[in-house]
């Protein structure tokens, strides 16, 4: 079975390198030709958080430019897809993958914010859609290296959108995922979870990467906690006016994750570090959005949203 994985940022090289490891057939691929050639003639490595090192040997599996994409699957079609692009990519992204004459394969989403899925589907009507939540923290350190940050859970389940899932799919990269390494499980709630998430990302990120902390310095004095309450009540409030369910004590989960992953940098943090392109509009973005349609303003998420859209970028 061919597992295609599309985007080898952090997340992409910690779940193909790890699926790779553990004896899964694997193509990367790629935003530029550079990676693609180093990945080829140098293998990876996942730094695992026990000190294990995780070597994939060169050779074990392909790594190609996503422009290619179209051409190597008409010829030699997979059997699943892991998106891992982030949302601002979708656009470009998306722009390749309708030129397969026919995509007719599951497609697993794990990308941050909300609304995505639907679009998605709507532009590739012959694949299943489905959507991906995880916790897991990687960071990249080269373009053919990345540490795993600590731990995680991923859910994978069908989002609420026309079309007509598979459940065997799930069930077989729920499998796949395990042997590799990651705590996953299959969800009839993946909606409820990517609100979840929605939520704590809208919070931690934006001032992580505001202050350039990791995400445990957020709880070391009262106005970090003071911003971070603002945004979670506003967020909250939003999802009231839709009707949105979450749960009573998501305010200590969002503290708990600050807990659990305190020496993490988020990835907006390390995005601002670096000088590229955030999720900010994926994430806060999303809450602004949906406070405009209840007829409400979300003036901290577009505040955050300003500040940090205002950020200078650089040259990878």
């Amino acid at each position: 079975m061919i597992i295609d994985v599309i985007g080898a940022g952090s997340l992409g090289l910690m779940y193909g390198g790890a699926l790779i490891y553990a004896g899964e057939e694997v193509r990367f691929w790629t935003r530029t030709s550079a990676q693609a050639v180093q990945l080829l003639e140098t293998g990876m490595k996942i730094n695992q958080p026990d000190g294990q090192v995780w070597r994939v040997q060169a050779g074990s599996f392909e790594a190609r430019e996503i422009a290619s994409l179209p051409e190597v699957w008409n010829k030699k079609p997979g059997h699943m897809i892991l998106l891992m692009t982030k949302q601002g990519g979708l656009q470009e992204t998306m722009q390749i993958l309708t030129k397969v004459s026919k995509l007719d394969t599951a497609l697993f989403c794990f990308q941050n914010g909300t609304g995505h899925i639907p679009l998605i589907a709507k532009s590739l009507p012959s694949a299943r859609v489905y959507a991906a939540i995880t916790t897991e923290g990687a960071k990249r350190t080269d373009k053919a290296e990345v540490t795993r940050a600590g731990y995680g859970e991923t859910q994978i389940g069908w989002s609420n959108h026309p079309g007509m899932p598979i459940e065997s799919e799930v069930d077989t990269l729920v499998d796949k995922l395990m042997k590799a390494g990651f705590d996953t499980q299959s969800s009839n709630e993946i909606d409820r979870l990517i609100y979840r998430k929605l939520v704590i990302n809208a919070v931690i990120n934006p001032l992580t990467a505001l202050w350039r902390i990791p995400n445990g310095e957020l709880l070391t004095n009262q106005e970090r906690r003071e911003a971070m309450k603002q945004l979670y009540s506003e967020a909250v409030a939003v999802y009231d006016a839709h009707q949105i369910e979450y749960d009573t004590n998501l305010w200590e989960q969002v503290v708990a994750v600050c807990q659990s992953t305190s020496s993490n940098w988020s990835s907006m943090c390390m995005d601002v570090l670096h000088g590229r392109p955030t999720e900010i509009a994926a994430i806060n973005g999303s809450i602004v959005a949906m406070a405009r349609e209840a007829g409400m303003r979300a003036e901290v998420h577009q505040l955050v949203c300003s500040l940090i859209e205002g950020m200078p970028l650089g040259e990878e």
